[in-house]
């Protein structure tokens, strides 16, 4: 589920994977997974792709079964999970979350510190003229590129807009600015979705999608 973690943190969804120890924890107690309560105490719906851990007898209400290992069914179930749990997206939050761990990015003003950063990536030769971010969790550091297509910002700024597309497309509702994302048009994209029939209330279906999403 890393790839589904990254899509969910790329969109500005809190979203935590299993630790290493919660997963000894897991494999070693039968009986109650640290990742139950985990779930419980933070508030968290669990994603799986283990039906074994579903049918556990502590297994919180509303887990999911994904599988992962198709990328457009995947993308559909982010879209249906989106759906049943009514979220909102607010375009100015995307790309603000650390795809690493988790924390949250913020802005890295001085150029000494810019320095550090690159240095520590292994690019010292890097101009400390760009913009650059860093998480306040794992310290990673994150620099804009945006006119050079293969960068990495690039990358993430064009999945976000796939993702964004998709989740357009499926009927996810949107609120706030569009923010960088304002070379997306919304009716068009919610046109298209409408007839590939995956538009909410539009031909896709309003249940479950049990081949792609399932509890």
């Amino acid at each position: 589920l890393n790839r589904f973690t990254r899509w969910l943190r790329i969109l500005g969804i809190d979203a935590a994977l299993e630790t290493g120890e919660e997963e000894r924890a897991r494999t070693s107690d039968k009986k109650n997974p640290v990742i139950f309560e985990r779930c419980r105490l933070e508030q968290r719906t669990l994603l799986t792709t283990s039906k074994n851990l579903l049918l556990r007898k502590d297994c919180p209400p509303g887990a999911y079964l994904i599988d992962p290992k198709n990328v457009q069914e995947l993308e559909k179930a982010m879209v249906q999970l989106f759906l049943d749990h009514g979220v909102v997206l607010r375009p100015r939050d995307f790309v603000t979350r650390c795809v690493i761990c988790n924390g949250s990015i913020f802005t890295v003003a001085n150029d000494e510190d810019k320095a550090k950063i690159f240095k520590a990536n292994g690019c010292p030769d890097l101009k400390t003229e760009l913009s650059v971010y860093a998480c306040n969790g794992c310290g990673q550091g994150y620099w804009w590129c945006d006119d050079i297509v293969t960068s990495s910002a690039s990358r993430v700024k064009m999945q976000a807009a796939h993702l964004f597309r998709q989740c357009l497309r499926g009927g996810v509702p949107v609120e706030g600015d569009l923010h960088m994302f304002d070379f997306i048009d919304i009716e068009e994209e919610r046109s298209i979705g409408e007839k590939e029939g995956t538009l909410a209330g539009k031909g896709r279906p309003t249940g479950p999608m049990e081949p792609i999403l399932s509890w």
